[in-house]
């Protein structure tokens, strides 16, 4: 994922500034980069669909030589829960009191420059819901100036007793800044920035279940991922790193799409299983159970099934791509 393009000539900043309509005439201006790729306003999406957006921001230097961007920040709010929940039965007994979640805050960088491109490929949530993005960019003179999206999921399996989803991940690099942390419950993958940034979020660390390795071959659970690759102990806590442990099953991706009630899901991971897969393979299924540790809320384990669909290649197009299946649990 790119994060940092600077410095764009003239040209074609005003081609980039002219496509989306934007405003150019305040010492500070955020606008969207349009374009057929790119996600610049509100839509309707399909769960965990994979999206993009670019934004430009910058500082009019033309009367204040010495301004310059100071900080960009990049939020989400989920509404309701992102994570998905069982329903009671029967359906009527259920009070829709669900709580929206916490804002996530996806990027937070301090600037010292005077432009900023930023282009982030993210993953649309996969319970039926909305989220809210916002965009800000701060100068070193206090001016402000945001922008936001809404994005909406609706699925019509909202009931069911188990929650599914895809995992479509690109490799683009082989650096520690391609690692993706996973929070299976959910189905959203965060970069790198997001999770181990310059202010980790402490919650976001609590909440990942999974990391997948810069060559996308490889899966590690959060407290045994510091022995495979190095993960600062000072910045993630081992006491905030969940334990999730894999098992090869011998199913086929047929049996796999079998699997469809929560007893069955659970039997399918027995004995101790295994905390890191250095070696994915197209077709294999692993059952998984993910473990809170004492001190992270919302304790007890997930279960579920992991299909390794496909694993990149050495292309551009063919990176790591996952189907998720796992047991829901009472809210």
């Amino acid at each position: 994922m790119r994060l940092l393009l600077r410095v764009l000539s003239g040209w074609l900043l005003v081609g980039l500034l002219a496509g989306c309509g934007a405003k150019t005439n305040g010492p500070l201006s955020l606008n969207f980069v349009g374009s057929s790729r790119f996600t610049t306003g509100n839509r309707t999406v399909g769960a965990a669909d994979t999206l993009a957006t670019n934004l430009y921001a910058f500082t009019d230097t033309a009367t204040d030589k010495s301004n310059h961007l100071t900080r960009f920040t990049a939020t989400v709010r989920y509404t309701p829960q992102r994570a998905p929940f069982a329903y009671p039965s029967p359906l009527n007994l259920f009070i829709n009191n669900v709580p929206a979640d916490s804002l996530v805050t996806f990027m937070d960088s301090t600037l010292t420059h005077g432009d900023f491109l930023y282009t982030p490929v993210f993953g649309a949530r996969t319970t039926s819901g909305t989220e809210r993005w916002t965009f800000t960019a701060t100068d070193r003179n206090g001016n402000s100036s945001a922008r936001s999206f809404v994005l909406a999921v609706r699925r019509s399996d909202s009931a069911a007793v188990y929650h599914n989803y895809v995992l479509n991940l690109r490799v683009p690099a082989t650096t520690k800044a391609a690692r993706r942390f996973i929070d299976l419950k959910s189905g959203l993958a965060l970069p790198a920035y997001t999770v181990l940034g310059s202010a980790p979020s402490v919650e976001l660390q609590q909440l990942t279940d999974l990391i997948v390795l810069p060559d996308g071959l490889r899966l590690a659970s959060p407290d045994t991922l510091g022995a495979i690759a190095p993960l600062s102990t000072t910045r993630w806590l081992t006491t905030n790193r969940r334990r999730t442990r894999f098992r090869l099953t011998t199913l086929l991706p047929a049996g796999f799409a079998s699997v469809q009630d929560t007893v069955a899901i659970h039997n399918l991971f027995t004995g101790t299983g295994r905390a890191y897969l250095p070696a994915l393979a197209t077709g294999q299924v692993y059952a998984f159970r993910a473990t809170s540790t004492s001190t992270i809320k919302g304790k007890g384990s997930v279960y579920g099934l992991l299909l390794v669909e496909s694993v990149p290649n050495g292309s551009t197009t063919t990176g790591l791509r996952l189907q998720v299946r796992l047991a829901k649990q009472p809210r």
